[in-house]
């Protein structure tokens, strides 16, 4: 087996005799101190909904073929950081405690350069609104800013969903930070292990697809079952599995298509899916959702032939 039970998880695996995946090990060490806290152990006031498996099902079927030409930021207020690193959508703005409907209305474009700035504000079909902006003085900006206001970084669309892994929470009182939840910024251990930069490392979408070909690669490492296929490729939805009245958490997938997989095919995916299922806990951070709820799923495009595993996110396809 790739895994043992022991702390070094990703460890004492040989590599043609020569290689060992002690790095692996040292890098799950590093990940989980990374993603020890989040949003939810901030605060579970939202978020307490997590999109079922039969959700994600329809929504493949449904998305697979779709290219989305609407930004993940529509109908949003969103931030601006430095540069495009750090862009994000405001899921509960500031503006919705304005007097002014109008303005309650409107999104609001802000500038997060230690502390917020309102530099735009939008109407429903994008166009600027300058005399209203200019209508908003600094006493009613700071009424303003009072209570949660929740926020998505680089958001993507993902089979109709708005996604991130790294959402933040911060909380105000009279115009002043009093609280500021953690945020994780990697969307599972793989993309983490996977990247190496160490200078502007780039949004957490820029890891996914290199995350999921290591997963690729180490169940290739995992097993020879594939030494003897011919090609197949088939699609999967991966997600966690809870359990009631316990932290407890594994994961498995199910099989999208094809829809009458041959027996060659069949075993490819039951090999997956034991290795899948041997994965630790925490190897993969949820998702969060611009409708305010959890996805734990992953959609994988999986080829196999006697070279290997190529696994894809259809993040990135």
């Amino acid at each position: 087996m790739l895994f043992t039970s022991t702390t070094g998880v990703f460890a004492q695996f040989s590599i043609q005799k020569a290689l060992r995946y002690d790095y692996l090990s040292e890098r799950w060490s590093d990940y989980q101190q990374e993603t020890k806290y989040g949003l939810l152990d901030f605060s579970r006031r939202y978020f307490k909904d997590t999109i079922s498996v039969a959700e994600m099902k329809e929504a493949f079927f449904k998305y697979k073929d779709v290219k989305f030409m609407a930004s993940p930021y529509e109908g949003f207020d969103s931030i601006m950081r430095l540069g495009s690193i750090g862009e994000g959508v405001m899921l509960l703005s500031p503006l919705r405690n304005h007097a002014r409907k109008e303005i309650r209305e409107s999104r609001g474009v802000w500038r997060w350069f230690g502390s917020p700035r309102l530099v735009n504000l939008l109407d429903k079909n994008g166009t600027p609104q300058e005399a209203l902006l200019k209508k908003i003085k600094d006493d009613e900006l700071k009424k303003m800013m009072n209570g949660e206001i929740i926020s998505l970084k680089s958001p993507r669309r993902y089979m109709g969903y708005v996604i991130s892994p790294a959402a933040s929470m911060e909380v105000y009182m009279d115009g002043k930070l009093i609280g500021r939840s953690p945020s994780v910024n990697y969307s599972d251990f793989f993309a983490y292990a996977n990247h190496y930069s160490n200078v502007l490392d780039g949004e957490w979408y820029h890891d996914v697809s290199g995350g999921a070909r290591l997963l690729g690669v180490l169940q290739g490492m995992n097993t020879m079952i594939h030494a003897k296929t011919s090609e197949k490729t088939f699609s999967v939805l991966l997600y966690a599995k809870t359990y009631p009245r316990s932290k407890r958490v594994t994961y498995t997938i199910d099989l999208l298509l094809p829809n009458n997989p041959d027996k060659e095919t069949e075993n490819l995916f039951m090999s997956l899916k034991d290795f899948v299922e041997s994965l630790p806990s925490k190897s993969f951070a949820p998702y969060y959702t611009t409708d305010l709820r959890l996805m734990t799923g992953r959609y994988y495009k999986v080829t196999v032939n006697k070279c290997g595993w190529l696994i894809q996110d259809y993040l990135d396809l």
